[in-house]
């Protein structure tokens, strides 16, 4: 599904594109936003739930008022009537009383709590372009009765933009206070809605509402980019979201310009500048997606959302001093954004362990299982590499580098008297991996591992403590040419048979400071790396 909605939005962004450059736009223009908001919404079906025999309805609901909304306003473009307008209303109102259960219904896990509240906020933005338009009436005539202000039509502009802004904002944010992040989806929907509508209705400039509209969806577009890419939330004081919020403002001039290049040159020159109004921003947002690949706090997914949301509120802004729509600018950014977004979603770390099987809960600790006694696993021990690794990570908090060696080898003899066991484990560092290719390549390099010289890290101990249910091993841990002394922390989970063989369950953690081993430190990069280690063992 996103993959195949972003080739859809791109393609829809490459073709107003070139309709915008040729001053064709009017033909396909409403056509675009309302792709837009289509997008976006079928987007968000993984992240509804509900109670209901039928979980989707409101997701269903929403896109069918976009779409009765799209047809009605293109039948009606040459209509003045303002009772037009109230379809919107009408719609929410027969959609959320149709709904048999609104309280059952969640959108990324914010459960609604009353239909009111739904009803609310749908309403107050099918309202939002009517209410503008009594609002420009009001304060425009205030103006010019009491007033010997020069009232023309650039200050009218700017009026419809600052009571556009007040009336969105206000919107978006009590539909986040009363029903979450589904409020940036219903006032979008609806906003846009009744833009679709009012055009040629209100005495509003079709570029600055349908803008707007497109704005709040490009908003609601922002968490499910962060969603879908694995991440929590969008700080915007992180480095990379600020980094893309300014690239935002980069393409809204580059694209503008190369548009306004093509539209005053025909012939050729048309299509090769329509061709780089598409392809600079496409390259530059490969570009700044990738750039993960080379750091996590350089680009990716978090500066992609925070372009995406920049990009909502510079181009409505921008719109007002310009006669200029940047819709097929977002369907680019959106189609792009959605294509990358596999390349550069960073890895999960997984597990080799059946936990379940072994009745234990994860990330519940206060419930935490008590370690076995070795006394339960005498024997000598074989690390089955297949089924044993050890991740890693390193970094600031809202950086960490993160990666894993792939398999691990080794021993365990684990004597009668515990304390007389020993181990030896070897990590190959050709299994070394962070989960991106050219930087697991320059790590093997001399400035890192230099992995030509010393291919393996090792770590060998005969010192086992018991300690309030798991163990405290102490030996020599060897990267690098350069030996230290290493504390282990260390968990015997179980001693289970597997297809009538015994096999022996570990888990562990330990920290390294990497500088002690000869590598360059870095408060960017992190020097202190924390292990976790999960290693299954047969009897040899």
């Amino acid at each position: 599904m996103v993959t195949i909605l972003g080739l859809f939005t791109l393609f829809s962004g490459v073709i107003a594109s070139f309709a915008v450059a040729n001053n064709k736009y009017s033909f396909i223009k409403s056509i675009s936003y309302f792709i837009l908001g289509l997008s976006v919404l079928l987007l968000t079906e993984p992240f509804f739930s509900s109670d209901l025999d039928k979980p989707l309805l409101l997701h269903y609901g929403l896109i069918s008022v976009l779409s009765i909304s799209f047809f009605i306003g293109e039948i009606t473009k040459t209509k003045v009537n303002i009772f037009w307008n109230l379809v919107p209303i009408v719609l929410a109102v027969v959609l959320i009383y149709a709904l048999p259960d609104v309280t059952a219904i969640s959108y990324m896990d914010f459960q609604i709590e009353t239909r009111e509240e739904l009803l609310l906020v749908a309403a107050l933005s099918s309202l939002t372009p009517f209410l503008t338009h009594l609002a420009k009436l009001g304060i425009g005539n205030l103006i010019i009765r009491f007033g010997t202000i020069k009232w023309a039509e650039n200050e009218e502009n700017y009026l419809e933009g600052l009571v556009s802004y007040a009336f969105i904002g206000g919107i978006a944010s009590l539909g986040a206070f009363l029903i979450g992040p589904l409020g940036l989806l219903v006032s979008g929907t609806f906003y846009l809605s009744a833009s679709l509508i009012a055009r040629n209705k209100l005495g509003l400039k079709n570029k600055i509402i349908l803008s707007a509209g497109s704005a709040l969806f490009l908003l609601s577009f922002t968490p499910l980019l962060i969603q879908l890419g694995n991440f929590e939330g969008l700080n915007f004081l992180r480095g990379e979201v600020i980094q893309g919020a300014f690239f935002a403002g980069f393409l809204v001039i580059i694209h503008h310009l190369f548009i306004l290049l093509a539209r005053f040159n025909p012939g050729k020159w048309m299509y090769i500048l329509s061709a780089f109004a598409i392809l600079v921003p496409i390259v530059t947002i490969v570009a700044l997606g990738m750039a993960y690949m080379q750091f996590e706090r350089l680009g990716g997914v978090l500066s992609l959302a925070g372009l995406v949301a920049g990009l909502a509120i510079l181009s409505t802004t921008f719109s007002l001093f310009k006669d200029a729509s940047f819709v097929s600018l977002k369907l680019l950014t959106v189609g792009a954004s959605l294509l990358l977004l596999p390349l550069i979603m960073p890895a999960e770390q997984t597990s080799l362990i059946d936990y379940e099987a072994l009745g234990i809960v994860q990330g519940d600790e206060d419930n935490a299982p008590q370690g076995k006694s070795l006394e339960e696993a005498v024997g000598k021990w074989k690390i089955i590499e297949s089924a044993s690794k050890v991740n890693f990570e390193l970094g600031p908090k809202d950086g960490r580098t993160k990666g894993e060696f792939k398999s691990l080898s080794g021993n365990f003899n684990i004597s009668e008297n515990t304390e007389n066991s020993s181990v030896r484990v070897v990590m190959k560092l050709e299994q070394l991996t962070t989960y991106i290719g050219p930087r697991d390549k320059e790590l093997m390099g001399d400035g890192y591992f230099k992995a030509d010289k010393f291919p393996e890290i090792t770590f060998e101990s005969n010192n086992f403590v018991s300690k309030n249910g798991s163990y405290e091993l102490h030996g020599d841990f060897t990267m690098m040419g350069v030996t230290k002394d290493l504390k282990v922390e260390m968990t015997l989970l179980a001693v289970t048979e597997e297809n009538g063989e015994k096999r022996m369950i570990l888990t562990g953690s330990s920290k390294v400071d990497r500088t002690e081993f000869g590598m360059a430190p870095s408060s960017k990069i992190g020097n202190v790396v924390d292990f976790k280690f999960e290693v299954q063992c047969e009897l040899e």
